[in-house]
Order: structure tokens, then C-alpha cells, then sequence
């Protein structure tokens, strides 16, 4: 994990409080930065020389939370793939990141840096819709910009499935793969008619 723009602090350290603000607030969403502090073993004086609120230590790990999800994206994409296998691809690889980033109830809207890295998840998610309407795996018809959403949220529920469910991240990944490809297929929509 690199450190986050703008900070200087050693990266040891950057880590060390990163990874305890996701282990800590994973338990407890109301952690406090004392808490914060002391379980990365630094002093309540270094975390507030480096984030003066936890608004910005939050930041800090969104930051390193869409990081890591693009990388991990990153690491399984491959342009030779049909596009159906890069979607069950990036969704097996994103959805494990839940059990670290659930917690996360960011708005991007205030940082360039999240909604940076936001945008690019977007973006690549854009494109890998084109080609799955492009392979009819998602029909023509289906706004662009639904599929991403749904796709987005998606991965947000299959978080939840696995944190407060008990589902795997694997089942959730599949579970995710057949809601998208058959709920945003090409057949008709449903009249009523039983399938």
C-alpha cells in the first residue's frame, strides 16, 4: 500500500495507521482516533500531525481502499477475455476487498483524490459494459449508465452478503455474475408470463 498524496509521513507509518483504522472501525464504526492511535502504536500528536480529524483519516483509507480495488482490477484484466469472464473475474477479485472496506460510506464528491480514483472505476466499468452489450450479454436497450450502477451497487450488496450474511465472496461473485447477465439480459422483459 502506498501512502497517500500529500501526506508526509514515513510509509511505515502511513501503513501501520491505515491497517489499524480498517481493523478497528471493521468492529466499531465509532472507533475513535485515540483508539485509532493506539492500536497502530503511534501517538494521538503523530495521527493528528497527519490527519486532524478523522474525516481526513477516512479519506486517507477510501483513498487506499479504491486504490487497492483498482489494482486489484488491474491485475485481472485481460483485453483477450470475453467480457462476460473480465466481469466474474473483477468481481471475484473485489469482492474479498469487502471484509476490509465495508465500513466505507464515503462521498467522493469533496476529494479530488476519491473521485479520481472513483471516476476510474467508472470508467473502466463503462467500457466493460460496451462489450458486453457488444457480446449480447447485456442488451442493447439497457442504458449504459444503469448497467454501471447496477454493477456498482452489486458489488456493495455482495460486501454485505458476505460481512453480515455469511455468504462467500465466491458465491456472492456469482450470485452478483447471474443477477447482472440474466436480470440485464437480452431476452424481453417479462409480461408476467412464467418462464
Amino acid at each position: 500500500m502506498t501512502r497517500a498524496p500529500g501526506h508526509a509521513i514515513r510509509p511505515k507509518t502511513f501503513h501501520a495507521i491505515v491497517e489499524a483504522a480498517i481493523r478497528l472501525l471493521n468492529s466499531n464504526v465509532d472507533a475513535t482516533m485515540s483508539e485509532v492511535a493506539r492500536a497502530a502504536g503511534v501517538g494521538r500528536a503523530t495521527l493528528h500531525r497527519h490527519f486532524r480529524t478523522k474525516a481526513d483519516l477516512l479519506r486517507a483509507v477510501g483513498a487506499c481502499c479504491i486504490e487497492e480495488m483498482n489494482a486489484a482490477v488491474r491485475a485481472v484484466d485481460d483485453a483477450g477475455m470475453p467480457a462476460s469472464d473480465r466481469l466474474y473475474a473483477m468481481l471475484r477479485t473485489v469482492i474479498p476487498l469487502g471484509d476490509r472496506y465495508a465500513f466505507l460510506q464515503f462521498d467522493t464528491s469533496g476529494d479530488e483524490i476519491l473521485r479520481a480514483g472513483y471516476q476510474a472505476q467508472l470508467d473502466w466499468t463503462t467500457a466493460l459494459v460496451e462489450e458486453l452489450k457488444t457480446e449480447g450479454a447485456i442488451g442493447q436497450d439497457v442504458p449504459t449508465r444503469w448497467a454501471v450502477a447496477e454493477i456498482d451497487q452489486l458489488i456493495w450488496v455482495a460486501w454485505t452478503a458476505v460481512s453480515e450474511w455469511g455468504l462467500s465472496p465466491d458465491d456472492t461473485a456469482t450470485l452478483a455474475q447471474r443477477t447482472l447477465l440474466r436480470g440485464l439480459g437480452t431476452f424481453p422483459l417479462d409480461t408476467g408470463q412464467s418462464a
